[in-house]
């Protein structure tokens, strides 16, 4: 039960309340005195007769009252500015709510952990709405297809192109598994659509879930992490970003994996945030690299990392999407594992 308030209460002034009542007698005081002085120096300057004193006397007055009634409607008028003004934002605002709404319904699940494979992905938007995105796309009974892009600038221009985006990179997944094709023909049709007036980093892999290797294409994109037996793989073979130049081509490369693997996708969100610290370095002094079989927490621990650091030491106002996709392998099933029976991803 909110508290009663008092009769005596509620005549008490607030101390906002006396400081409006304090600085309107001292304005009607000062406004006083300084009109009382023009006018005697207007006296003795000008010597008027009791007909021009009157004259002067109402000139003034009539001066006064249509100032207050300037400032008045002019209050008036600035008011109605600021309440359409906050009518147009809550419009934008509501805008920009069902636009971020539509984006997450844009992220995939997460694929099923199958044949050892475990998966894991988190975004976070600097504003209501970003331009990074990732997806998931099967291709055939055991081969995944990855994407992990970055639509050049930032608001509401990145985030339109991204239906575009993502639209291309299902189509073509469809058609063929290879990255470099993938990313080319990508490539090709963001040139067409946008003439280069965007452009999109990405990193493009096609994990085969049973053979265990990964196959991938980096498009002006931070090269992907692999913790492997011989220790960290960079992967940076590619081209230039997407949708850059007219008749970009791109190379593959591939590696197996094994067990005890881990497959580390950042944006340079990421990697700008730690402001030039290497990322592997970051995650071997939290220890992370040697866990394994753990994607959920690789994935949390590197997204916690990026959004406690403050970006390049040389901008004040640095902010940018994060975005972090992370695949571990497990030990292979048995026989009567997957690797023998059905899987749940839909045949081509």
């Amino acid at each position: 039960m909110p508290a009663k308030v008092s009769s005596a209460e509620r005549g008490r002034w607030s101390p906002t309340q006396r400081r409006v009542v304090v600085e309107s007698i001292v304005a009607a005081v000062c406004a006083y005195i300084l009109s009382a002085a023009f006018e005697a120096a207007l006296i003795r300057s000008l010597g008027p007769t009791e007909w021009e004193l009157a004259w002067v006397s109402d000139v003034a007055l009539a001066g006064a009252f249509g100032t207050a009634v300037y400032l008045w409607r002019h209050l008036l008028t600035t008011r109605r500015e600021l309440e359409e003004r906050e009518r147009g934002q809550l419009v934008v605002d509501t805008q920009l709510s069902i636009a971020a709404d539509i984006q997450r319904q844009l992220l995939p699940p997460l694929p099923p952990n199958e044949y050892g494979f475990e998966w894991a992905a988190a975004l976070r938007s600097a504003g209501t709405i970003g331009g990074d995105f990732y997806d998931f796309m099967p291709f055939g009974p055991t081969q995944l297809v990855v994407l992990v892009a970055d639509v050049s600038g930032k608001g509401i221009p990145a985030a339109m192109a991204l239906g575009s985006l993502r639209s291309t990179f299902r189509a073509l997944v469809r058609q063929s598994s290879d990255p470099a094709r993938i990313v080319t023909q990508l490539s090709a049709g963001l040139y067409d659509d946008w003439r280069g007036a965007l452009y999109v980093t990405c990193f493009v892999a096609t994990f085969d879930l049973r053979q265990r290797t990964i196959t991938s294409t980096n498009a002006g994109h931070p090269p992907a992490i692999v913790k492997g037996r011989g220790g960290l793989h960079f992967l940076h073979r590619g081209g230039p970003p997407a949708g850059l130049f007219r008749d970009a081509t791109f190379e593959r490369e591939s590696m197996q994996l094994h067990t005890g693997d881990a497959c580390l996708i950042v944006t340079d969100g990421v990697t700008e945030a730690l402001d030039g610290t290497p990322l592997e370095h970051n995650l071997g002094q939290m220890g992370l690299w040697r866990s394994t079989g753990d994607a959920a927490r690789l994935c949390q621990a590197v997204m916690t990392r990026a959004l406690a650091a403050h970006g390049p030491t040389d901008a004040s106002d640095w902010d940018d999407d994060r975005t972090v996709v992370v695949a571990t392998i497990g030990p292979a099933p048995g026989p009567r594992g997957r690797s023998n029976g059905g899987s749940r991803y839909g045949h081509h």
